[in-house]
């Protein structure tokens, strides 16, 4: 995937429920000039780095977060050192050449009709870069990504209570579609 340079938009438009905005429109965030692009192996620790970040939302109770982070940072480092072929990872870059997020994606099968469609495995904005338009454009860079590929459609999971990235895909067109429920039993 080519580098995607991306500038603050000029409109601060709203789009009423159920339209799609205008390919570049600013839904009421704050933009900031970055760039999208495959990971590098330079990369590599300042990614790894941002994994503890999937956790910091409050997981569930009956989740290990220690075992979360070493689960994602397994499944992520696979990804960076290509031994997870089907894998992207790619970084938003600041003008300063500063990381700020990353989006980890795959090709997953649909249950119900064998299809392939693109998944968001782990996505990231570092705290300092939040509400700056990072995670929408690593979402779109996702959408181009699956486009790209044939997928149909792209997909991801969100714990409920990570409802500031809930609120994110909602906003960018996503809707819930299954929803898991867990009773612990231990």
């Amino acid at each position: 995937m080519p580098e995607v340079a991306l500038r603050k938009p000029a409109s601060d438009a709203r789009v009423p429920r159920g339209l799609k905005p205008p390919r570049g429109t600013n839904l009421g965030i704050d933009s900031r000039p970055m760039k999208i692009r495959p990971a590098e192996s330079r990369d590599g620790m300042g990614v790894l780095a941002l994994v503890p970040q999937l956790s910091a939302f409050g997981p569930p109770p009956w989740r290990d977060v220690r075992q979360m982070i070493a689960t994602d940072e397994r499944v992520v480092a696979a990804a960076l050192s290509g031994l997870a072929p089907d894998s992207t990872v790619l970084v938003a870059e600041g003008d300063g050449g500063e990381l700020l997020g990353f989006i980890h994606l795959r090709p997953e099968t649909d249950y119900f009709t064998g299809q392939d469609l693109g998944h968001v495995a782990d996505i990231v904005v570092a705290p300092e870069a939040r509400g700056q338009g990072v995670g929408r454009a690593l979402m779109e860079a996702a959408e181009a990504w699956a486009r790209e590929r044939g997928h149909p459609m792209l997909t991801l999971n969100v714990f409920v209570e990570n409802a500031a990235a809930r609120a994110l895909y909602e906003r960018l067109g996503y809707q819930a579609e299954l929803i898991k429920y867990v009773k612990d039993l231990r």
